[in-house]
């Protein structure tokens, strides 16, 4: 059931096909004062958008990042000829100018939604936030209209990533690099449900681990499968770093895991990796430490829940939870209550604020967004 005054996905299309399409070129904005609506701050809640709801906190989380929206109001004049495929970056500057402008305390999706159908992005069914993260940022890298915007978007969210492996045998060595927008986190269950901290998780990821048995990789000089050693490393490191704790389990059926994930406002990672896991130009610049901008968590099973997402306001550096049309104040205490509790969950995007015992729904924090704590 759907809530009142919000569609389903047939009705968001037939809804869409019935507005007049706009043919008006978007014109550059200037940087946003972010001082209307009720918080004075830019914060506007999201329209229930029902099986798509892991879209919105994401909307959010991008929304509230000033450098993210300074780059979409550089793109300039949209042509009236731009093709289907190519507005997507326009379509999302437009409702972020719409959330900006609005006086109401939420703003529909749903012409967002439509682009994003007629790109085939799939948005219903989706479990895993983070794999929705990276479909949404290559559709803006395609489709950003300048090179030089395609650049400063790298930099704000790109992590590059470098596995090698040492071959027991004769100690060939192997490399692979990787672009990502998030670093993926495993979280494993714990038989004593003890917490996680999360520099833990990330010391026990870049930690290098034996390669045998059926997991014998393959080496070029050897000619054959054998045992190895394989590493991580990080080669460079963005502006805003994403960690995505990757809670799915998969086996005869997928679960979700709801152990306890703790993470602090402030991550120094000189102080939690070793110094050859860390790009060089960035330890001699002394660039590795961030502070916590926001939270995307879920409430629920692998097959079924609700997300939500707690922002640190850049305007006022309070913490604020979109709840789809709900948006309010909260403290670090609720922050810190994603960490993973399995005895609450929220009831719904209207009852927002009231917890409810359960022992079968969990809160836990699914994606991590931190920035540079010398940027603004």
């Amino acid at each position: 059931m759907y809530e009142e005054g919000y569609m389903n996905s047939t009705q968001l299309l037939e809804h869409y096909e019935t507005e007049q399409e706009t043919t008006t070129a978007h014109k550059p904005a200037p940087q946003w004062s972010y001082s209307t609506g009720k918080f004075k701050n830019g914060a506007v809640g999201l329209c229930n958008i029902g099986e798509a709801g892991s879209l919105n906190p994401l909307l959010q989380t991008l929304y509230m990042n000033r450098k993210f929206t300074d780059i979409l109001n550089s793109m300039g004049e949209r042509e009236n000829s731009e093709l289907p495929d190519r507005r997507f970056p326009y379509e999302l500057l437009a409702l972020f100018e719409e959330m900006h402008n609005s006086k109401e305390d939420a703003v529909p999706p749903y012409r967002l939604l439509r682009c994003l159908q007629i790109l085939d992005v799939r948005l219903f069914g989706r479990y895993d936030i983070a794999d929705l993260f990276f479909t949404l940022w290559n559709l803006l890298l395609q489709q950003l209209p300048q090179p030089h915007l395609v650049e400063k978007m790298r930099t704000l969210y790109t992590i590059k990533l470098q596995n090698f492996f040492t071959c027991r045998k004769c100690s060939y060595q192997r490399f692979t690099d990787s672009d990502v927008v998030a670093v993926p986190i495993p979280v494993s269950a714990s038989v004593r449900h003890e917490k996680l901290p999360l520099e833990r998780a990330l010391r026990r990821f870049f930690k290098k681990k034996e390669l045998s048995g059926e997991n014998k990789p393959f080496c070029t000089k050897c000619e054959e499968n054998t045992p190895c050693l394989k590493g991580v490393r990080l080669l460079s490191l963005p502006t805003t770093l994403t960690i995505s704790l990757k809670r799915l389990h998969r086996s005869s059926q997928t679960h979700k895991i709801n152990r306890a994930v703790s993470f602090p406002p402030q991550l120094d990672l000189s102080e939690v990796l070793d110094p050859d896991h860390l790009p060089e130009e960035e330890l001699l610049l002394g660039q590795y430490k961030y502070h916590l901008f926001a939270v995307v968590a879920h409430s629920g099973t692998a097959s079924f829940g609700h997300y939500c997402a707690y922002i640190n306001s850049t305007k006022d550096n309070k913490w604020y939870c979109f709840n789809d049309s709900s948006v309010c104040k909260v403290s670090w205490d609720d922050v810190k209550c994603t960490y993973g509790n399995t005895s609450f969950h929220w009831l719904n995007s209207m009852d927002f604020g009231l917890l409810s015992t359960s022992s079968t729904m969990g809160i836990t924090a699914c994606l991590l967004v931190y920035v540079k704590s010398d940027m603004t």
